[in-house]
């Protein structure tokens, strides 16, 4: 069966490969034949369009100076005709001023006409013209001698015995070379309007032998495609339609459940293309490929994907000796070279509701956190990890419409005064109000900041504060400070700072209950940015606090090189029962900043007993929930009016 089997698809290859052959020949046939006609029948057309170009240039300017030159002839003629009858020397003053005028044209026109009609079969015809012209020019210079003596008799027998006999010469020469132009542009548009009838003919015949050929030409592909269609051209393994088809008929049958999807790669398979070229590189992907497809039994599927990316559907109970033997690939890429290939793998257990493209979608995922990871180059995709990436997805697609219909609302949690148990500022934080349910900020604040949604998010909730604050000094409720979270990707914009304060000056809020507030991590991403900002805000009035300090490696050359006006410990800084080292620590750390002119605030302040700790160590501003969980605006109004806690 085997044999049978190589026999046929020998047989098909050869087959194909005929057939290639043939549209190759045929399509290389039409092309040339096409190139030749379609040039000779242009260069034809270039000297034919050359031809009356030059009519266009010599032949028609050549009638004009002709007519010019009749034209002068006969004003002169009548000039001299005047000059011979007129009486009144000031008449004949004019008519001479005339004469020269019109002699001295005839002679420009006819310089003209003889640069016009060089190295052209009308030179003969102008030469004799200008033998005309010159005797006329002479003899008309006797009459006009005669003339000024007053010998009227002899004037006039010049006029008919020499001078107009030589006129009706020019006009006759004039009309024979007309003729001659005539008949030259005549013969020139006959030969334009025949060669543009057979330029016509022609590309209809090319017009009908392409047509031929693209149909005979898509009947052999036709062909071709319906040996093909199943398998991918380089690799020779299914294609990723036919996978899609059978992956459908398989989950028709119930019997996708049978198997596990692989999604497969190469690993650093680019580094092969870079160092030894895309052909080693073919030649890599189709070996590898041929030992992934020997490896399967009967009844499992090795598809391409595209680029180095396969996808196997592989028995369940077979896919980890699958693994074990694609884990490491030696692979022969001719000339005694070979490579050993390590693969990369997404691997999915597929359920009973799974469709193909759910198998497809999630070995896709499971390849490219291989590559994330840096670790594992095998990684079993769970369903879990398929539910939250839809999570994420969610939150992403519907995070436009919350912000449009302000799904998103602000809440303040109170900032206590230690020693007077009164409100002294507040923190806002966003809230989402989904479907009448409110969404855990830690389970869409992360997908924001990684999406980088979370920089309009920012700016949508210091809007609110600052409109809030406008609103309560409107009404006469006196405002705290209120502290608004920015994340540190807004570094990454240098008009951050004018940004902010565009917000400001758009509700025209008092910068004194503005404070801003960023992670001491954003400190250590874009320092020279961060100093800046700090600066700007301080220059404008606004305050601005370090959020989380302690959690890094550099807080105290940040305290040194970023002048912040409030210092926010982070909540493990707190003990109910810290002993004495830990407690003079932080009494330290507190007074340092206090030295540094700098206000302390805890979070995370639960117990009496946290109070009774930042109390000794000399933090006297806290927050958390033994105050007050986050509250909504209406109930935070209540607590400014009143401020006490008990």
């Amino acid at each position: 069966m085997k044999g049978k089997s190589t026999r046929k698809k020998d047989v098909n290859k050869l087959r194909r490969n005929r057939l290639s052959a043939r549209i190759a020949v045929i399509t290389i046939f039409l092309s040339l034949f096409s190139i030749i006609v379609i040039e000779a029948s242009f260069i034809n057309m270039r000297s034919i369009i050359k031809r009356y170009d030059e009519i266009l240039d010599v032949d028609y300017t050549i009638r004009e100076l002709m007519s010019s030159v009749m034209s002068d002839i006969n004003k002169h003629e009548s000039i001299v005709f005047h000059h011979m009858v007129s009486g009144e020397p000031a008449e004949r003053r004019a008519l001479m001023n005339d004469e020269n005028d019109v002699r001295l044209r005839l002679k420009n026109t006819m310089s003209t006409l003889e640069e016009k009609v060089k190295t052209t079969h009308y030179e003969s015809g102008y030469h004799e013209l200008f033998s005309d012209v010159t005797g006329y020019m002479n003899n008309a210079d006797i009459v006009i001698d005669l003339s000024r003596d007053r010998e009227e008799q002899t004037a006039n027998f010049f006029v008919r015995t020499m001078l107009s006999p030589i006129v009706n010469s020019i006009d006759g020469k004039v009309h024979t070379l007309d003729s001659m132009i005539s008949k030259d542009i005549a013969l020139t548009k006959t030969d334009v309007r025949n060669t543009t009838d057979m330029m016509r003919l022609i590309m209809r015949l090319i017009m009908i032998m392409l047509v031929f050929g693209t149909i005979f030409t898509v009947f052999y592909c036709t062909r071709i495609s319906r040996e093909m269609v199943s398998h991918d051209l380089l690799t020779g393994v299914l294609n990723f339609d036919e996978l899609i088809r059978l992956g459908e008929k398989l989950g028709h049958k119930k019997r996708l459940v049978q198997y596990s999807g692989l999604a497969i790669s190469i690993k650093d398979f680019k580094f092969i293309n870079q160092e030894y070229g895309s052909n080693i590189g073919d030649i890599v992907l189709k070996n590898y490929a041929t030992i992934l497809n020997s490896k399967l039994e009967r009844n499992e599927y090795l598809a391409r994907n595209g680029g180095d990316n396969f996808v196997a559907l592989v028995a369940r109970d077979r896919a980890d000796s699958y693994l074990k033997e694609i884990a490491k690939v030696p692979v022969d890429v001719g000339d005694k070279m070979g490579l050993t290939l390590t693969t990369r793998c997404g691997i999915y257990p597929i359920s009973e509701t799974d469709t193909i493209y759910d198998v497809i979608n999630a070995g896709v995922i499971a390849v490219s956190e291989t590559r994330r990871s840096g670790a594992d180059d095998f990684i079993w995709f769970r369903r879990e990890r398929r539910d939250e990436m839809f999570r994420q997805k969610d939150i992403l697609n519907g995070y436009r419409k919350a912000i449009a219909e302000e799904e998103f609302v602000v809440y303040y949690q109170p900032k206590i005064n230690l020693k007077t148990r009164t409100l002294c500022g507040c923190e806002a934080l966003v809230r989402w109000i989904r479907n009448g349910e409110m969404v855990p900020p830690g389970s869409f604040i992360p997908v924001l900041e990684n999406d980088g949604k979370v920089q309009e998010l920012d700016f949508y909730v210091f809007d609110r504060v600052c409109r809030d604050i406008w609103d309560w000094q409107r009404r006469g409720i006196q405002p705290v400070r209120v502290s608004s979270n920015f994340s540190k990707l807004h570094l990454h914009n240098p008009n951050f700072a004018e940004d902010v304060l565009n917000v400001v000056d758009k509700y025209g809020a008092d910068p004194y209950y503005l404070e801003t507030e960023l992670t001491e991590s954003s400190g250590y991403e874009d320092l020279d940015a961060m100093i800046y900002f700090v600066n700007e805000m301080k220059e404008a009035g606004i305050a601005t606090s370090m959020d989380d300090f302690g959690t890094g490696y550099s807080s105290l050359s940040l305290l040194r090189d970023i002048n912040m006006d409030v210092i926010k410990l982070d909540r493990t800084f707190l003990r109910d029962q810290a002993d004495a080292k830990e407690e003079k620590m932080v009494e330290n750390i507190v007074k340092m900043i206090h030295d540094l002119n700098r206000k302390v605030i805890c979070e995370g302040v639960v117990t009496e007993e946290q109070v009774e700790f930042l109390k000794r160590v000399g933090c006297t501003m806290a927050q958390g929930f033994l105050f007050d969980r986050p509250l909504s605006r209406e109930d935070f109004e209540k607590r400014l009016i009143n401020p006490y806690y008990s």
